[in-house]
């Protein structure tokens, strides 16, 4: 058994690292008992493929975030604490923004060519860095006239993105992955509601969002949203005002 502390864990995805405040990786061999007559257990038998995950939430430090660029139908390779993994392939990807508080991201993944098990040490050196404030981020086209809603005081961005593998007998792993559908969420809460709850199925003009730092560096690419209102909420609570917030949906492919 090795213990091995936080800053010993690295992550990189595409030989780059991540500056990640979360990390997990998983796998589930999805097995089912084989009972025989007479009720005794006979042996344990796989009913799918194996299924194996990564997740990470981290600050992007530069002008351009990478695992964003990810969401085709492109794999990816990567380390998590010296276990190595190929394959891997997007599958959702948030940003959450609140105010006056850095913006964080987190992206989820797929691993469909399997890892190897050797879980070792590094280290990751870096300089002062600038993250993205909530505060000093610009928002384009949120308002009261395009969302019915002002004052925004926290941003969710997703982006999910099906992947189907096509396994063929006799290979442990996939020949191949489709890239199914795709679609983007932006959800908003705010004061300043007006007539919120009347925009049922309203469609909207874009909406971007580019996070950046107290300095007014870019971090990260523009987030990008045009589609319809989903679902809107009002809400009150005791010594508080009426809030509310919107689904927007788009379905990219």
């Amino acid at each position: 058994m090795k213990y091995v502390k936080y800053t010993e864990c690295e992550v990189l995805i595409n030989e780059e690292h991540v500056f990640a405040l979360n990390a997990s990786i998983s796998a589930n061999s999805n097995l089912t008992p084989s009972i025989v007559y007479g009720g005794g257990l006979e042996s344990y038998a796989p009913v799918s493929e194996m299924s194996a995950n990564l997740g990470i939430e981290y600050y992007v430090t530069g002008d351009v975030d990478n695992i964003s660029m990810l969401t085709g139908d492109i794999d990816c390779s990567g380390k998590f604490g010296g276990i190595e993994f190929s394959g891997a392939y997007l599958n959702s990807y948030q940003v959450d923004i609140e105010p006056y508080m850095p913006v964080k991201f987190s992206a989820n993944f797929v691993i469909l060519s399997g890892y190897n098990q050797n879980l070792s040490t590094g280290s990751f050196d870096s300089e002062s860095i600038e993250l993205a404030n909530g505060a000093h981020s610009l928002l384009n086209n949120i308002n009261y006239s395009n969302v019915g809603l002002d004052n925004p005081v926290s941003i969710s961005y997703s982006v999910s993105c099906e992947r189907v593998p096509n396994y063929e007998i006799g290979n442990e792993f996939p020949s191949n992955v489709r890239f199914g559908s795709v679609s983007k969420n932006l959800s908003i809460a705010g004061e300043g509601i007006g007539d919120l709850i009347t925009y049922s199925g309203k469609e909207i003009a874009g909406i971007s969002i580019q996070p950046k730092t107290l300095n007014n560096l870019s971090r990260g690419q523009i987030l990008e949203c045009s589609g319809v209102i989903e679902s809107q909420e009002l809400g009150v609570s005791r010594n508080d005002f009426v809030k509310g917030s919107i689904q927007i949906m788009e379905r990219v492919r």
